[in-house]
């Protein structure tokens, strides 16, 4: 369910000149600047190609530096410039409890008390929610300031650039709804190293009321090293103010052979050094190297941005703040591919929170939706539905609608994979729902033993859904009998097949099955691109161990309009307006 190319768009232009440090900044990186390639592992890692080929001739010890920065990287994109000073609070002496997220793919339970700290990182539409009181980690304010907790939290969309990019014609961007980026300032440990384009670009970002926050790429395989590079990147960013954090962008080849003990103390060597100088710091680099090669010490202490394209949310299983999501962005105002990123911290105003002019998350710049996904305990709180068929035979919607408790209807559409097959009473059950202003979204009952057949499957499927709207995610029914002795492998790719195929035609695809078949026959990547309904009775909670934001709790309550037996569900989203919003499901 979870969109995997549907966009949404937010827009910040606010340009506040802040004398107070930030102090949560996601680490980020460039790679269309560096050309890093990145190794391959097997779940959550991609491989890019060098985009740029560099000719030059160095001597001495800048050979090191520069050895791998022609051969293989990843571009990060931030685009909302903004000026903030460093923080003078460090990450041991707040006491604030830091928004941590789960794989953006695995988005984690939200809590319903005012006590726990809003997590904006795994859901859709953050600024509807805010109800934090707490503030981001590592974050204080002047002592006669009073912070407005819901101002913590803001989508925006931004990019980050480098010399790679040539020269950026600012005001286009500023025009394309471009909120904040994130500038390349150099890379290596001498200053003859810093990026040609840094000034132009941050002073013509920020002209032109842009966000501004900056990335160093290392390649450091030292501490000494680290320090060394701290250092000259402290001259040169030290002439401007910014509104994001200062990114250490560690992912070269020549530091992931390296122990993690080794990475680690680099990564606290160059952030706490820039630090103690007033700045606000994070870490950057892709999936596998921030799992597998910083300890959970040293992410905690600082903002984390992370680089995972093409996929529905991060593979990424620990708080992060911002995330570059493709290297193949467009923007008016540069040419050629450009890295894209989505911020879920609002630093400008952290930055300046006494000055900061908030500006609704409505940017031409186009970011992923990230649904809400919770593991609820209870079938309370959410928004209350029935799913039906025509085994319910005629329903009188209007004694539905009179009684109340009906917010929403997921109607079947039909089974198989031939027109035939689909449900006798759709179309009434459609036309009579709505009329109620009853919420509806669908599902399809599948016998698909193999990719082809689920493709026949869906096609069938659109072909019953072709020229409705839908305020519900339109759900793929797995569970049949006859599929049982097949393999994981199999009925997940079948599963895929389906859902891939539905969101390509423009509709919001989900999961639904029952807790076991969730738990043991489906591989749980698919649960990080789509969301899931799943089917638990008699329980307080579902035995399912995975992410799910419907649940159907029963299959033997009672409406009044419908003859027998019901089924009753709970969704904890607000998917009409995730509909509404972003033009997905025939809106």
């Amino acid at each position: 369910m979870k969109l995997f190319d549907r966009l949404l768009s937010g827009v910040l232009s606010c340009a506040c000149a802040g004398a107070f440090a930030l102090s949560s900044a996601p680490a980020a990186f460039a790679a269309s600047d560096e050309d890093i390639i990145l190794p391959a592992t097997n779940n959550n890692t991609i491989q890019f190609e060098s985009k740029v080929s560099h000719t030059t001739t160095l001597t001495g010890g800048q050979a090191d530096d520069w050895y791998d920065e022609g051969l293989s990287g990843i571009t990060t994109t931030s685009t909302t410039v903004m000026t903030t000073t460093a923080p003078t609070t460090t990450a041991s002496e707040t006491t604030s409890t830091t928004v941590s997220s789960t794989a953006a793919s695995v988005p984690s339970t939200v809590s319903s008390s005012s006590q726990e700290p809003f997590n904006v990182f795994d859901i859709y539409n953050a600024h509807k929610g805010y109800v934090t009181s707490t503030t981001p980690a590592r974050t204080s304010f002047p002592p006669s300031f009073t912070p407005d907790p819901s101002m913590y939290y803001r989508k925006a969309g931004g990019i980050d650039v480098s010399q790679w990019q040539g020269k950026i014609d600012w005001a286009k961007v500023k025009e394309a709804g471009v909120e904040f980026v994130i500038v390349r300032a150099g890379y290596g440990k001498y200053a003859s190293q810093k990026d040609p384009t840094f000034d132009y670009n941050v002073q013509q970002a920020q002209a032109n009321g842009i966000a501004v926050g900056a990335y160093w790429y290392s390649y450091a395989t030292t501490v000494e090293a680290a320090n060394q590079e701290a250092e000259v990147c402290y001259e040169v960013i030290k002439n401007y103010e910014y509104q994001f954090p200062i990114y250490f962008d560690i992912e070269d080849p020549c530091q992931s052979k390296l122990s993690a003990a080794e990475v680690s103390a680099i990564c606290e060597a160059f952030c706490s050094t820039l630090e103690s100088k007033g700045y606000r710091t994070g870490l950057y680099s892709y999936v596998n190297f921030l799992s597998t090669k910083i300890y959970d010490t040293v992410r905690e202490k600082y903002d984390v941005w992370v680089a995972n394209f093409d996929v529905a949310s991060p593979y990424y299983s620990d708080h992060y703040e911002m995330w570059q999501y493709t290297s193949k962005g467009s923007v008016d105002g540069i040419s050629g591919d450009l890295d894209m990123d989505i911020a879920y911290v609002n630093y400008p105003y952290l930055a300046s929170p006494d000055s900061y002019v908030y500006t609704p998350e409505t940017t031409s710049v186009s970011v992923p939706i990230r649904p809400v996904v919770t593991t609820p305990a209870t079938p309370e709180g959410g928004a209350a539905g029935i799913d039906v068929s025509e085994w319910q035979k005629t329903i009188n919607w209007n004694d539905v609608k009179n009684d109340g408790s009906v917010d929403y209807a997921i109607l079947r559409a039909g089974y198989g994979r031939f027109i035939t097959q689909k449900d006798k009473n759709f179309e009434y059950n459609y036309e009579q729902a709505r009329s109620k202003g009853i919420g509806v979204g669908a599902y399809w009952y599948s016998y698909a033993k193999t990719p082809e057949a689920a493709l026949e499957e869906a096609k069938v499927c659109c072909e019953v859904l072709a020229g409705r709207q839908f305020e519900y995610p339109i759900y793929f029914d797995i569970e049949d009998a006859s599929i049982a002795n097949m393999s994981k492998a199999e009925l997940t790719k079948i599963t895929e097949t389906f859902c891939s195929y539905l969101e390509e035609q423009g509709y919001y695809a989900g999961i639904t099955s029952y807790s076991n078949f969730l738990n043991s026959k489906l591989d749980s990547s698919l649960y990080k691109k789509y969301d899931v309904w799943v089917a638990h009775y008699n329980v307080n909670k579902p035995s399912y161990t995975g992410p799910y934001n419907m649940w159907q709790y029963s299959c033997t309550s009672s409406v009044p309009g419908i003859t027998g037996d019901v089924d009753r569900d709970v969704c904890y989203v607000d998917f009409p307006a995730i509909m509404k919003e972003n033009h997905i499901n025939g809106y």
